[in-house]
């Protein structure tokens, strides 16, 4: 398990990952390969950007459920 503090180490490291997270509709989002590009230290949310389209989004760590295939828990 991950705990959902390391996020922000990632985000530092900017390597590949795999990530799953909830969205506001509940849907799962899952994304194979992307690349933490930022994190918002006053907030919640880093910025990944998804591989190989170039995709940025906005994600809230505490909505992450799995990254590279292990359970992040708050």
């Amino acid at each position: 398990m991950i705990s959902s503090s390391k996020i922000c180490e990632l985000a530092k490291l900017k390597k590949e990952i795999s990530l799953k997270w909830v969205a506001e509709t509940g849907e799962i989002i899952s994304v194979e390969k992307c690349v933490p590009t930022s994190f918002h230290g006053e907030g919640s949310t880093f910025n990944i950007k998804i591989l190989p389209s170039g995709e940025i989004r906005k994600v809230n760590r505490l909505t992450v459920i799995e990254i590279n295939g292990e359970e992040v828990v708050l």
